[in-house]
């Protein structure tokens, strides 16, 4: 009987701060990343190895080019962690993917910002939630970002990362794409008097320019060197949209507008009189003008193909190459000559990402080595 008591108190107990736990968490909303460390005994020598390795994957010096498809495989013996460099701008988008299922494949992905130029910030800007293998965050600051994919130990798995950015607007002339765009921000104007707050879209006139956002419209009207125009406040993003040289406007003032919706029609007004019929579009803050480019260029969303990795073990280097990344523009690592033991981590496209004498890690193109 006092057994059965006892018994019954420890359930009880079990029972409480499991409810407590639950309810925490449902207050903090722990990361993957979160729980999978709660779960990990500090005395452990896999938490030391873990702490280890976390730390000198946010601190190395690869990168990766967006958009990239990167295939590996979750290791049965460790923990495998990849980690890169990544350039963001102001208007992306950021998505990472993997179609794998959290049920049987959960990945543990943070993102962290540079505090300067070889500082991560201890914290994560963004991380995934439990039981999901993705991650998305609008990028409101252009700069550099390391991003960190753990994956947990279980049998071995193949997968593939979708690491790419999108923009957050439509498009803004209707049946256009990034070809059409012939003049960028920054080009010089006026003979070097000043310089091109946007970008000049080229189309046949008439041709529909359409909302990139949803929004009203705070102002339309033909005046200065933008000539019949409509300037679109987006309350999303606490800025405003300036399409200008306009044929004719479709929307007056105070109007509100949904994305995709006609605002005017592309023409040459203004000081575009001498040139061919194109809208000019920018983006303004309070701060003034920004580069509205990463906020409508198209982007392409990598296949989903996985490439067999090649077997571990020692193997020949034809040249010394390792790069920073994967192109041979990107920094050289170090030299490497004849034989080595090389660990492959992950390939992206024709380059392998791989660890050389159990320490050293970087890019190397399959051509180069011979297993």
């Amino acid at each position: 009987m006092k057994w059965n008591i006892k018994l019954l108190l420890i359930l009880f107990v079990f029972a409480s701060c499991t409810q407590v736990q639950k309810l925490s968490d449902a207050i903090t909303n722990p990361s993957a990343r979160d729980l999978f460390e709660r779960d990990l005994k500090p005395e452990d020598s896999l938490y030391r190895h873990y702490e280890i390795t976390y730390s000198e994957a946010k601190q190395n010096a690869l990168r990766l080019d967006l958009p990239s498809a990167v295939s590996t495989k979750t290791d049965s013996a460790s923990i495998k962690i990849l980690a890169y460099t990544l350039e963001l701008k102001r208007g992306e988008r950021f998505k990472v993917f993997t179609k794998n299922e959290a049920d049987s494949l959960q990945l543990l992905i943070d993102v962290y910002a540079f505090e300067n130029d070889s500082v991560v910030s201890k914290k994560p800007l963004f991380s995934n939630m439990p039981n999901e293998n993705a991650l998305e965050f609008e990028v409101i600051k252009n700069g550099r970002y390391k991003l960190v994919i753990v994956s947990r130990i279980q049998k071995m798995r193949d997968y593939v990362m979708i690491i790419f950015t999108e923009p957050t607007y439509l498009f803004p002339v209707s049946g256009k794409e990034n070809s059409a765009i012939q003049s960028f921000w920054g080009a010089s104007r006026s003979g070097g008097a000043r310089s091109h707050e946007g970008v000049d879209i080229f189309a046949e006139r008439g041709t529909a320019v359409i909302a990139a956002s949803d929004g009203y419209v705070s102002s339309v009207g033909n005046r200065g060197l933008g000539g019949e125009q409509v300037w679109l406040r987006d309350r999303r993003f606490g800025q405003s949209q300036y399409y200008a040289h306009l044929d004719s406007i479709a929307v007056k003032s105070g109007a509100k507008v949904r994305l995709g919706d006609t605002l005017g029609f592309v023409g040459n007004t203004g000081n575009a009189r001498t040139t061919s019929p194109h809208l000019h579009y920018g983006i303004y803050t309070f701060a003034g003008a920004i580069d509205p480019l990463p906020f409508i260029a198209r982007k392409t969303i990598p296949e989903n193909d996985f490439q067999q990795l090649p077997q571990i073990g020692s193997t020949k280097l034809r040249v010394n190459e390792l790069r920073t990344g994967a192109g041979v523009k990107n920094e050289k690592i170090t030299d490497l000559k004849g034989e080595k033991p090389l660990v492959i981590l992950a390939q992206t496209g024709q380059w392998y990402h791989a660890r050389v004498n159990d320490s050293l890690e970087g890019f190397i193109h399959e051509s180069l080595v011979k297993f």
